[in-house]
């Protein structure tokens, strides 16, 4: 556990005697673009996969989810104030004690029902007893779909070999195409195609959320160090577009946004080829999100064959 001196925490004696941390709960502030470098620092230490262990990922929908945080010696714990939940520990591994211990701070508080987001496989493979402490529930819609970046470059195996064709269909239907790299010249065209894509589909909360967090992105998109490609069927027609970046400590991408027009076909199978192409050498692993349990988004997803899956879980703190 944290020394008492440490900032952000600090323990009191509960009525048995027993030591209790104390988290300053006033010190929780919405995560700002300032944080970067604080967050990058204890992101590294983490080194997971998960796609909520993303800086950018917690700035860009800080807004639409309520996100903040607070310093608890060595670690960072985000707060989804709208979910009323915290998050695993960012920063050096916590165990099940003291997660329990983070985790009835926020709930005396009145902020939590004890609730904690996105704690890894790893954490249950390493502490098998910690239902000592804490209830688990699992979603399957929550996980993480992973993907070789090399071999969606190089269409192996029989499953990528079928979007091999539709590439080709593609490729001879638009023979102009072109991608490039998002620089600052093509924000707009992508916040364009970006508002054009969305307008197609229904009206949902998620949409909403959504074009907060891009609008962020744009605003923010150097500073954040995100990359990404734009495809043109032709010189003038934007098809397509990727929006990444790396995640701290791990080799691994992930994909913010991802934008076809799916009356174009082949778009999206290109989009993703070419972006395993620009990412090629540069990380192993491409994080492409959770399905959320959408039947339609779950079969796109495991059609690209991912090579592995970023499981995580949802504990309840059993009270004392």
């Amino acid at each position: 556990m944290p020394s008492p001196r440490e900032p952000g925490s600090c323990f009191r004696k509960t009525v048995s005697g027993q030591r209790r941390m104390k988290i300053n709960l006033s010190a929780l502030r919405p995560v700002e673009i300032t944080d970067r470098n604080l967050f990058e620092s204890r992101l590294a230490a983490l080194g997971s996969q998960s796609c909520e262990c993303s800086f950018a990922n917690l700035f860009m929908y800080q807004q639409p989810y309520g996100i903040e945080f607070v310093e608890v010696g060595k670690r960072i714990v985000v707060y989804e104030r709208h979910q009323r939940a915290i998050h695993y520990p960012i920063g050096p591994w916590t165990g099940p004690e003291e997660l329990r211990e983070i985790s009835l701070a926020f709930s005396e508080a009145g902020l939590t029902d004890g609730g904690i987001y996105d704690v890894p496989e790893e954490f249950l493979d390493k502490h098998p007893d910690c239902d000592r402490f804490f209830e688990l529930e699992f979603d399957e819609g929550a996980i993480d779909y992973l993907y070789s970046i090399e071999k969606i470059a190089t269409f192996s195996g029989p499953k990528l070999r079928k979007k091999h064709n539709l590439v080709k269909q593609f490729q001879t239907n638009w023979p102009y195409a072109m991608v490039r790299r998002i620089t600052g010249e093509e924000l707009p065209t992508v916040a364009k195609l970006a508002t054009d894509l969305n307008s197609r589909l229904e009206p949902c909360e998620f949409l909403e959320e959504e074009a907060l967090a891009m609008d962020r992105a744009w605003k923010n998109f150097d500073t954040l160090e995100l990359g990404g490609i734009i495809l043109y069927a032709e010189p003038g027609y934007p098809a397509g577009f990727s929006v990444y970046s790396n995640l701290t400590g791990a080799d691994t991408v992930d994909v913010h946004f991802e934008k076809a027009d799916h009356t174009v076909k082949g778009v999206p199978q290109t989009l993703t080829w070419q972006l395993a192409i620009a990412l090629r050498g540069k990380a192993k692993f491409m994080n492409r999100e959770q399905d959320m349990n959408e039947e339609s988004l779950r079969h796109a997803k495991r059609s690209l064959d991912p090579e592995r899956f970023f499981k995580r879980y949802f504990l309840r703190t059993i009270a004392e």
